[in-house]
């Protein structure tokens, strides 16, 4: 693949209600966080434009347009609305709530789920709300997050909309892969 010119890509947030998804998507793309809780009310579609640059030849870069898809935290959605949603996804961050296990042990449902519409795309489990680790009695074992991720082929990582920490890897990461897949069916 050419590493020049545009390349449009679509990443699906998916996950239960209330674990950040909305405020990662917001600390990327505008360096922002609000404490407030909003639902999100079916979807709502945010843009990013990344450049990258060849490691080969420093001169060629890669635009990716990013739309960043935050969908409802409601799993009675999968089977209809998200279906549509989640159609031509090239990537996929499942989100879960270090504060929550229960929403760590529902991604699976949510995983399976989206990779049934959105075919094989690179997955990113985030474990989000870092910052609170130290708040609460974290049910999560280190290296569980990871091992599920592995199930999917994808990785895993901790972040914190709230500080920033660890959010522009994740996206990054996405990116990567999204970029190598292509790449990978047009050798």
């Amino acid at each position: 693949m050419d590493l020049t010119g545009v390349l449009k890509a679509k990443v699906c947030l998916v996950g239960e209600a209330a674990v950040g998804k909305t405020s990662l998507i917001r600390r990327y793309v505008e360096d922002a966080f609000d404490d407030r809780y909003i639902s999100t009310l079916g979807s709502k579609v945010s843009l990013k434009r990344i450049w990258l640059t060849s490691k080969k030849d420093p001169n060629r870069q890669l635009e990716v347009q990013l739309s960043l898809w935050d969908l409802i935290g409601e799993r009675s959605y999968l089977e209809s609305l998200h279906q549509e949603y989640l159609r031509g996804a090239q990537g996929l961050i499942a989100v879960c709530d270090v504060t929550r296990y229960s929403s760590f042990e529902a991604l699976d449902h949510w995983i399976s789920a989206a990779l049934r519409v959105a075919g094989d795309v690179p997955v990113a489990l985030v474990v989000n709300k870092m910052d609170l680790k130290d708040q609460v009695m974290v049910l999560y074992d280190e290296a569980e997050p990871e091992l599920k991720a592995a199930k999917y082929n994808g990785f895993a990582t901790w972040a914190s909309a709230k500080s920033g920490e660890h959010v522009n890897d994740v996206f990054g990461r996405i990116t990567l892969g999204i970029v190598r897949k292509i790449a990978a069916a047009d050798a």
